[in-house]
């Protein structure tokens, strides 16, 4: 298996076809982090530290360390609220439908 780097894009991943990854640190308080969007693919949140108010298919979750949020393709989510200082590993699966890289928003 090779080993890759955040700095890296992972279009050339050739196994898993992930579309985009990253890891995101969040500070206690911020509010509005990332406002309501929707993929061409699944997205997932890993929760490595830290507590997070977020939105997923107009629910809304706490994730604390150790969660995994698992967003489907289509499905509107938002980051509302860090509620502690938060690192987090963020995962978008292989493009379907559409195909369109990045946020999709509301017509």
């Amino acid at each position: 298996m090779p080993k890759r780097n955040i700095k890296e894009q992972p279009t050339l991943f050739g196994d898993p076809g992930f579309s985009s990854w990253g890891i995101a640190y969040y500070k206690k308080g911020q509010k509005n982090i990332v406002e309501r969007h929707m993929h061409d693919c699944d997205e997932y949140y890993f929760i490595l530290e830290g507590k997070l108010k977020v939105i997923s298919e107009d629910k809304e979750y706490i994730l604390e360390k150790g969660d995994m949020l698992w967003t489907k393709m289509g499905n509107f989510h938002e980051i509302v609220e860090a509620l502690e200082d938060t690192t987090m590993f963020w995962l978008e699966g292989p493009l379907m439908g559409k195909k369109r890289k990045g946020h999709q928003y509301e017509p």
